[in-house]
């Protein structure tokens, strides 16, 4: 895909702690940004690993933090579904945060 990622921590995270962790992310010369649903649904693979994506992506959690949709609320990718879905920025149950940058060459 011409993308590298970073699998954050393994904890439930609401969608302003996921936006710190990967802007404050420095792991191999930083420049990670926050995926999009897009990006997250090319990791999705049906009934590879625990959580439907590669296994070398070490996470419990079922659901990714994508973009922002508005002031309240954000996307998410749930990995359990194969689906993008809408939830509260405030939610934090089973959500994790990934980091996305272009590959370099």
């Amino acid at each position: 895909t011409g993308l590298e990622w970073i699998v954050g921590p393994d904890r439930n995270m609401n969608y302003a702690q996921a936006v710190q962790w990967v802007a404050g992310c420095n792991v191999v010369g930083g420049g990670w940004l926050m995926p999009t649903r897009q990006q997250l649904k090319t990791l999705y693979q049906k009934g590879v690993g625990e959580c439907n994506m590669d296994p070398s992506f070490k996470t419990t959690g079922w659901g990714v933090w994508a973009e922002p949709r508005d002031s309240s609320s954000a996307w998410a990718f749930s990995f359990s579904t194969g689906n993008e879905y809408c939830s509260t920025r405030d939610d934090s149950h089973k959500l994790r945060a990934f980091g996305v940058r272009s590959r370099s060459r």
